[in-house]
């Protein structure tokens, strides 16, 4: 279970990196499933690029903590009992939930100076 839980962290944290990559290559268009969509990110594009590169830093982090997370608890062997596993996934993404949620909010409240 633990390992399955790892992979999937794993996997977002390659789907955060994409975005990532996307944003700083400048291939990544407004509305894209890669980016922060809502109503104020997709008003424009000057609102798409800064919201952007306001919740890059934040982004990044969370992926890096998917990362880690995701060995973490792939590391978890069968030797602990599955609440301890399920306990330590439930408190890494709640707190990996915390860090992007700051990150979408700091994404609107950037794209709302530049609509």
């Amino acid at each position: 279970m633990a390992l399955v839980i790892g992979i999937c962290y794993l996997l977002l944290a390659a789907c955060l990196g994409v975005g990532l990559i996307l944003f700083h290559r400048q291939h990544l268009p407004r509305g894209s499933r890669w980016g922060i969509v809502n109503a104020a990110t997709t008003a424009s594009d000057n609102a798409w690029i800064q919201a952007h590169r306001a919740a890059a830093p934040l982004v990044g982090a969370t992926a890096v903590l998917c990362v880690i997370n995701g060995f973490a608890i792939a590391a978890l062997t069968a030797d602990h009992a599955v609440s301890v596993q399920l306990i330590c996934a439930l408190g890494a993404a709640i707190f990996t939930g915390i860090v992007y949620w700051s990150a979408r909010r700091v994404a609107t409240a950037s794209a709302k100076k530049y609509r």
